[in-house]
């Protein structure tokens, strides 16, 4: 991969995008509220299944679908698979999230000259996400790991925020997590256009509850 790639990579998976996703908690903040997650170790236990099995499972081989229409430019693939994606997303707030990330990161990406048709301006945070990797020439592994371990990133700031958690103990969860991430891009990256799509239900019900959640950070 050209160092450019990387750099690229970089810039998209950085916490400093300003797109604003650091203002979600992914229903965790709801996890804190009800004490699933109140330190290291429950917070390694939440984060696993949501890799192993939620993003493994819907987001990754969603993203190698995006990205390989956008490749090809076959718009009707792209809106077909965010419909899948859409309907996979289980509560109003994480639908939300989807839809408010994708507008930012579509001003953002057309403010750095990045080539977008009209109809790119109601796609969805995971497809122009795909979208960027294509035009900024990131092999679909990498945009992967990109995609996973800024979402594992922002998760354990989250948890920082909430637990609270330390930054030694945070700095422990995103190194145990690295196998994790490597093992839910093998499967990602091989799941069938069958098999896509898998309910958590703890993590749906917590979304959904943050939703009505007294106090909270993160927004719904």
């Amino acid at each position: 991969m050209q160092i450019s790639a990387l750099l690229s990579l970089l810039h998209l998976s950085s916490p400093s995008l300003p797109i604003g996703a650091f203002a979600y908690s992914q229903g965790l903040e709801g996890a804190v509220e009800l004490e699933w997650v109140k330190d290291e170790a429950s917070l390694k236990a939440w984060l696993s299944p949501l890799l192993r099995s939620g993003q493994a499972n819907l987001e990754l081989p969603l993203l190698k679908r995006f990205y390989q229409a956008w490749q090809l430019n076959d718009v009707n693939q792209i809106e077909y698979w965010q419909q899948v994606l859409l309907a996979n997303r289980e509560t109003a707030e994480l639908v939300m999230e989807e839809q408010k990330l994708g507008q930012t990161l579509h001003r953002l990406l057309a403010s750095l000259n990045v080539e977008l048709d009209s109809k790119a301006r109601s796609m969805s945070y995971l497809p122009l996400y795909a979208k960027a990797c294509v035009h900024f020439n990131v092999p679909l592994e990498v945009a992967a790991t990109g995609w996973l371990w800024s979402w594992l990133e922002n998760q354990v700031t989250v948890a920082c925020k909430t637990v609270p958690l330390g930054q030694t103990s945070a700095q422990k969860v995103l190194i145990e997590m690295m196998p994790v991430i490597e093992q839910a891009i093998e499967t990602g990256l091989s799941v069938s256009d069958d098999s896509i799509g898998l309910t958590l239900p703890n993590f749906a019900m917590v979304s959904a509850w943050h939703e009505t959640q007294y106090s909270r950070l993160f927004r719904s």
